[in-house]
């Protein structure tokens, strides 16, 4: 048994896609909250469905009968200010799962985040020391709240070896795909470009307040939610590997590129307008992500990453469209 948390948002529901797909019995651990999420978990053969809050008396109860649990649940909004409902949400509850999966052996995977890399000057690395994680500082809330759980894990990894739940810590860079529309304004450039050329025939972009960035070039390392999914089932095929992993593509593609491939799938006439970065936001604005993602191949991960041409053409001839 496999029990994946946010289990119907985003990533977690195309984990549960390809979980239920191999005839693994899966539990949904989220709250019901959109309609897309039931959507999304329509016509899935799923064990069970329960509320987070009954989490650990369900962990408590069948113990012996859970593999893993796939924790992909959080607070997402890099905007969020409220700090109690981050940490409660994505630091404390964290935790308990961690201790949980430990003191039954149950195999962890969770979500981190590029966020904690803050405005990349101390690079993208994921070496598995503490040296190379204290040295980070994120630029917002969210990704404090991800840092620090990421700190507990890489502590105890350097620490001790044979930790029982062995985790596995993805930090997801800019993931788009498939079942992504409930997050809003959370959801990826892709998804928001095309809504934008579909309806208004014109893409605003935010106009650059660094002097090392032209207008349109801030850039991102966007992954396709497939690819997040193979290296996922990957980990549960390898349930011995332990550390904390970049989940990138290595190559960063501006915005500036990205609209563009939007206008030609959408067959529109090219038309951009530059807007200036909420002042809410340029403090917590990052202006480029690239993952390293040495740690992963060096681990034994073999498979090919989607190129964003290949990947965004998928998303919305199958998808979006």
């Amino acid at each position: 048994m496999h029990l994946v948390t946010g289990g119907a948002g985003f990533i977690g529901s195309n984990i549960v896609k390809a979980l239920v797909k191999k005839y693994f019995d899966v539990v949904v651990v989220d709250v019901i909250d959109h309609k897309l999420k039931t959507k999304y978990l329509n016509n899935l053969k799923i064990k069970k469905i329960i509320n987070p809050i009954d989490l650990f008396t369900f962990i408590k109860n069948n113990n012996k009968k859970i593999e893993s649990i796939i924790h992909m649940g959080a607070t997402t909004s890099t905007a969020e200010k409220n700090l109690k409902l981050l940490f409660d949400n994505n630091t404390n509850y964290s935790l308990k799962i961690f201790n949980a999966c430990n003191k039954y052996s149950i195999k962890l995977i969770y979500a981190s985040s590029a966020a904690t890399y803050g405005d990349g000057s101390q690079g993208f690395s994921d070496k598995n020391i503490i040296s190379n994680f204290t040295n980070l500082k994120p630029l917002n809330y969210y990704g404090i709240s991800k840092h620090l759980f990421d700190l507990e894990i890489i502590k105890e990894i350097s620490i001790n070896n044979k930790i029982n739940s062995r985790p596995v810590g993805l930090k997801f860079f800019n993931v788009y795909g498939n079942n992504e529309l409930h997050k809003g304004s959370m959801m990826s450039p892709i998804a928001k470009f095309y809504n934008q050329i579909a309806t208004k025939k014109y893409l605003k972009l935010f106009r650059s307040h660094n002097l090392n960035y032209a207008d349109g070039l801030q850039s991102r390392d966007f992954i396709y939610v497939k690819d997040c999914v193979d290296i996922v089932m990957w980990f549960l095929h390898n349930p011995n590997k332990q550390g904390i992993y970049n989940v990138g593509t290595g190559k960063s593609e501006s915005f500036l590129k990205l609209g563009n491939i939007v206008f030609k799938n959408l067959s529109t006439i090219k038309k951009i307008k530059f807007i200036d970065t909420p002042k809410e936001i340029r403090k917590g604005y990052q202006y480029m992500t690239k993952a390293d993602v040495s740690s992963l191949r060096a681990i034994g991960y073999k498979k090919k990453f989607t190129n964003l041409n290949k990947g965004a053409e998928d998303y919305i001839k199958y998808y979006l469209s």
